[in-house]
């Protein structure tokens, strides 16, 4: 279980995420509501879909993996009903909850289910602790959809791919599964951490740096069945602003995708640049409400900068460095950051 916090240790103030992915020959995120989990793809413009939902499942997962306890669990050998979460944070609260008071089984709760302190939950299951919870937490760390910077093709190949599956074990004969995935696409999150929510669930400025820590490692660990493999974070940046509310709002909607022109040929990210300009010059603009950018990023990844230059993530760094100041901007390992966590 987590320490107790105190007041000094909650998130004062609200930060914004940027995040880019690429997926190759993989589903991203399939549509259960099709008839055989297509990825979802926008009928009027062509780009791929990533719900928020799907990032938050593989940051769940890592954290689990991590050892730390969560309420929202996949299923495991059956159902995993929300009755047996309840019962494993049972021993994670620190004493009996029957000699607790609710504000120490608040604390409690939220010291151990570690993803409802990121993303909030409801609490709608009737059990001894439940009934002491409020019935809502709502997370201060939200991202929207994640859609691709282009229009993006299906992949025919894997399209016309049956797998044979039995449907008992003396049966030789079995039933057709379809496959279907995108060939490639550059996919943009953008998402924000809310400091009036992070009073609500205790999210603390540790858990703050251990996100930019764990969406890099769940996109590179979680990522391990036949339909998700082949996706990669890119970038990674958080913008972290003064103790006034202000955000500059949806980051990831001023990073684009050069040449244009090439993406129905694209299939690997040595085939355009990251244009970052727009980016740059929104987070100059406001460079006197920014207290800290965190970045991390690829070295595969060629950024499109001001002036016409164009550069790795090191000259990505110089440039934000030359508009923001060098105490700003920390550039940074994600697995010397885990590490030394």
């Amino acid at each position: 279980m987590t320490d107790n916090t105190t007041e000094d240790d909650i998130v004062e103030n609200r930060s914004e995420i940027a995040l880019v992915i690429d997926a190759k020959d993989t589903n991203p995120n399939g549509d259960p509501l099709t008839a055989d989990n297509e990825p979802r793809i926008d009928p009027n413009t062509g780009q791929c879909i990533v719900t928020d939902v799907r990032l938050k499942r593989y940051i769940r997962d890592q954290i689990d993996d991590d050892g730390d306890a969560i309420l929202i669990k996949n299923p495991d050998n059956g159902v995993y009903t929300r009755e047996k979460m309840y019962e494993a944070l049972y021993e994670e609260l620190n004493g009996d909850p029957a000699d607790l008071d609710d504000d120490e089984v608040v604390e409690g709760f939220l010291g151990a289910a570690t993803d409802v302190r990121y993303f909030g939950a409801t609490i709608s299951v009737d059990t001894d602790l439940s009934g002491r919870l409020p019935d809502q937490f709502q997370g201060p760390v939200q991202f929207g959809h994640g859609r691709s910077y282009h229009k993006v093709d299906r992949n025919t190949e894997s399209k016309e791919l049956a797998t044979v599956i039995a449907n008992n074990e003396d049966s030789k004969q079995g039933t057709f599964a379809t496959d279907h995935r995108i060939e490639y696409g550059v996919i943009g999150f953008g998402g924000r951490i809310n400091e009036n929510g992070a009073n609500t669930t205790h999210l603390t400025k540790a858990d703050v740096e251990r996100l930019d820590t764990l969406i890099w490692r769940s996109l590179k660990n979680q990522t391990i069945t036949r339909s998700k493999v082949g996706q990669q974070p890119r970038l990674y940046l958080r913008v972290e602003y003064g103790p006034d509310a202000f955000e500059i709002g949806r980051l990831d909607d001023r990073i684009d995708v050069d040449p244009e022109t090439t993406v129905s040929e694209m299939r690997s990210v040595t085939d355009y640049q990251l244009d970052v300009r727009r980016l740059i010059a929104a987070l100059d603009e406001h460079s006197d409400r920014i207290e800290t950018v965190y970045l991390t990023a690829d070295t595969a990844v060629e950024f499109k900068l001001p002036n016409g230059n164009s550069g790795g993530r090191d000259d990505f760094r110089d440039v934000l460095v030359d508009a923001l100041g060098e105490k700003t901007v920390e550039m940074y390992d994600v697995y010397k950051r885990y590490t030394n966590e």
